[in-house]
């Protein structure tokens, strides 16, 4: 009923997902876009939630009393990871306002690859088994069983569209006003905007129809992998506009208001009733069933309306409602790449103690929620403190920013910063080894 639970899924200046793309500027002049930073953090301390109220679910006795925990978490699953992926193409767009390609793709290798890679290496156990996860890291859609990076997928991803769209993205920056983006404005333009409320979303079912028959989308890979590939090239696309993007925003709230709930209902109706299996998420002529029928074009068509109007709707009240500048932004944002690094890590364990000792499915997932919640800002004040595991984490800094947090802050002598700057990196080696014992644990208890 819910698409592959599996699928996992943050800075002054606006940024994109897990800070993909840093210090970003708005075109020509000092604009801040305070709505989609703010997104951002909503967006990952919903992942949060999400994945522990996902993974918990073995807990639940099933009952017509659980049907709107099934269909938030349902729902919430078609464009979470959509809404994620426009930002981030959104923030690549600011990013290379002030980048040339070889710098652009310089920083892409360095902010995804580095974290990407000590994930699969430490963070998945990859060093015990260097040549397998290698082998996995470079094999295309392995399958969420082999993949080596776990979560961490979203990274992947981004970074390989971060490549392959790059000529995309410098025709737009050095063509601004060329054929693309003309096209792009001219769209934006139609009445009642109609341009962005349709042809995105028939793109992207095109790419439904033509792809999920053949093959479950799981965690990016697949159908997914262009069907993500499309909501990064659109925010980026949307964003290049400028006014007419943010104009077009504001016709289109109440509309898109209206509209979203009974596309909801929609979709969570086809999706239970459909006699294909797996309509939405895919690979349904394995199993015997016709590639292409009016049932699997609807339940497409659905699907990407869905998701895409989902992504139009809270990105319009977002810019009439958080585009405010907050003390606490700057901190959440830097916050949201290494909280969602660790977060699976932390997951798990109060999953599997909980579901040992039998506690009701919803006071675990309040519980569980916190604890996992205050587990990554901890883990997130640990490694802003520790000059050479912060890239490891995605988090960028010299050591004169560390010297401005607290305790460095206080301390003026450099003989004493420097012991303590050895201290803290004795306690992230400590914290790190403390992850790996998660999951093992998790994984014991689990099976007893």
């Amino acid at each position: 009923m819910i698409q592959d639970l599996n699928s996992i899924t943050q800075s002054n200046h606006v940024q994109s997902i897990i800070q993909s793309t840093p210090d970003e500027e708005v075109f020509h002049k000092p604009i801040r876009r305070h709505d989609l930073d703010w997104l951002r953090v909503i967006l990952f301390a919903l992942l949060i939630w999400f994945h522990y109220s996902a993974f918990s679910l073995g807990q639940i006795e099933a009952s017509a009393w659980d049907l709107p925990l099934f269909f938030i978490i349902g729902v919430m699953h078609q464009w979470r990871l959509a809404a994620l992926f426009v930002i981030s193409g959104m923030g690549t767009a600011f990013a290379l306002k002030r980048r040339n390609a070889r710098t652009y793709l310089k920083e892409r290798a360095s902010r995804l690859g580095i974290p990407l890679l000590f994930g699969v290496y430490i963070l998945f156990f990859g060093i015990f088994e260097p040549i397998s996860s290698t082998i996995g890291l470079f094999t295309i859609f392995p399958g969420s069983k082999d993949m080596p990076y776990g979560h961490l997928w979203f990274i992947y991803n981004l970074l390989i569209y971060s490549v392959i769209l790059s000529p995309i993205f410098f025709l737009v920056k050095n063509k601004p006003d060329g054929l693309l983006m003309r096209g792009v404005r001219k769209l934006l333009k139609l009445p009642f905007g109609l341009g962005i409320l349709l042809v995105p979303p028939l793109i992207l079912a095109t790419n439904g129809i033509l792809f999920k028959p053949w093959r479950f989308g799981e965690v990016g890979m697949w159908w997914e992998f262009s069907r993500y590939l499309l909501y990064f090239l659109f925010g980026y696309l949307l964003i290049s506009a400028k006014e007419e993007y943010f104009t077009v925003l504001d016709r289109i709230r109440i509309p898109l208001t209206i509209m979203v709930p009974i596309l909801a209902i929609l979709w969570f109706v086809i999706n239970e009733s459909s006699e294909v299996p797996k309509i939405m998420e895919g690979g349904w002529y394995n199993r015997g069933h016709p590639a292409f029928s009016n049932i699997a074009v609807i339940a497409s068509i659905v699907q990407s309306f869905h998701a895409w109007f989902w992504c139009m709707l809270i990105f319009s009240w977002a810019s009439k409602l958080l585009n405010r500048p907050s003390s606490s932004l700057a901190y959440l944002n830097e916050a949201v790449y290494p909280t969602y690094v660790v977060h699976m890590h932390l997951t798990f364990l109060p999953i599997a103690i909980f579901s040992a000792i039998g506690l009701n499915y919803y006071i675990s997932m309040i519980l569980g929620t916190i604890i996992v919640m205050s587990g990554v800002m901890i883990c997130f004040e640990i490694v802003r403190r520790t000059r050479y595991a912060r890239p490891l984490f995605g988090i960028r800094g010299s050591q004169d920013q560390i010297n401005s947090i607290w305790p460095f802050s206080e301390i003026k002598k450099p003989e004493l910063r420097i012991g303590l700057s050895i201290a803290m990196h004795f306690v992230t080696f400590g914290m790190v080894i403390s992850l790996l014992l998660f999951l093992i644990i998790s994984g014991f208890i689990a099976e007893l």
